[in-house]
């Protein structure tokens, strides 16, 4: 067998080390990044608003560390431990600040925290929050006049909370120019690599994409408040006369932009027709539905120029004492033109 000559051994060292080396360098520390990105953390903080983000930043060769109050342990919304880099007095410079969400509700208040990200967001190149962390920039004040998303159930809130705040619900993430934010969850990728892209070109941000096989869409992707249950009622669980033993479960919840079905379980002295019928009020008492019938669970309303249909059904369960509830929202497809 004739060996490979010297310049094939070359190539394909080349090759290999090109295939390999993304996956190392991912994971290798650098002690002279060209971004640095500061990741803030607080107690209750979402794993995956501070963790995929971290992922890409890495993957795309910058530095990455995390800072928090004091530098001590924290502990997330579920119950990971995590110890950060640094405290707010030894923090060094960052490039980027990203602000994740999770449970905000004591971190929105905290004015070290509000007060570190002022201070940092003067200096930084961009400042990136991720789900609810566009409540905690709201509390800072920064967002003021500027346009802002976040997590899905949460949109009505932070419009509700910070007035200022030009809240906008049917995007992955919007982008002010230093300030950017995303919405929910696994949007923070989305925007990661979007801030990735404004400092060091598109290419980079799809080759950062590609090595976490991620399917990246630069101009759209997934954005959770497109989807049907958007035309569910509003305010419909503070209008139903609830039964006092009520005791429920969600066990189902997804669809798409045309359909979705939620389904509960229920355990409660009140016979489900009951049930029905008191939810029934409760549909009437929001107003805007139309019911198909005088015995049926079915009401249709009409919604972005589409006629949307809701339906409810009860089957038994295994459990006794209890049954199942389901719900199901159908939105027609749009006429022609629009």
């Amino acid at each position: 067998m004739r060996s490979a000559s010297a310049p094939t051994l070359v190539l394909a060292m080349f090759f290999a080390l090109a295939l390999c080396s993304p996956a190392s360098a991912a994971h290798t520390p650098r002690s002279d990044p060209p971004v640095t990105v500061g990741i803030v953390l607080f107690d209750d903080v979402e794993i995956i608003d501070f963790a995929a983000p971290y992922e890409v930043f890495g993957t795309a060769g910058f530095g990455v560390v995390t800072v928090s109050r004091d530098g001590k342990p924290i502990t997330t919304a579920m119950g990971l431990t995590v110890t950060p880099d640094h405290g707010f007095a030894d923090a060094p410079a960052f490039d980027v600040l990203l602000v994740p969400g999770g449970d905000v509700g004591e971190a929105q208040r905290d004015r070290a925290l509000l007060d570190f990200i002022r201070q940092r967001t003067a200096s930084a190149r961009h400042v990136l929050s991720v789900c609810t962390g566009a409540s905690i920039l709201g509390a800072t004040g920064l967002l003021d006049g500027l346009k802002a998303t976040t997590y899905f159930p949460r949109l009505g809130e932070l419009a509700q909370r910070y007035p200022k705040v030009q809240v906008v619900a049917d995007v992955r993430w919007t982008d002010n120019g230093k300030l950017i934010t995303s919405a929910g969850l696994s949007s923070g990728m989305d925007a990661a690599l979007h801030v990735v892209a404004r400092l060091r070109g598109e290419d980079a941000a799809r080759t950062a994409a590609l090595q976490l096989e991620y399917d990246w869409q630069r101009e759209g992707g997934f954005v959770r408040s497109r989807m049907a249950d958007r035309y569910l009622p509003r305010q419909l669980d503070t209008r139903i006369r609830w039964p006092a033993d009520l005791a429920i479960t969600q066990l189902v919840s997804f669809g798409d932009e045309r359909h979705w079905r939620k389904r509960y379980r229920v355990t409660t002295t009140t016979a489900a027709e009951a049930l029905l019928a008191r939810i029934a009020d409760g549909v009437e008492n929001v107003g805007g539905w139309t019911r198909d019938g005088k015995d049926g669970w079915r009401w249709h309303a009409t919604a972005d120029g589409r006629r949307v249909t809701m339906a409810l059904a009860t089957t038994p369960a295994a459990t006794a004492g209890s049954y199942e509830l389901e719900l199901t929202v159908a939105v027609a497809a749009a006429a022609p033109g629009r």
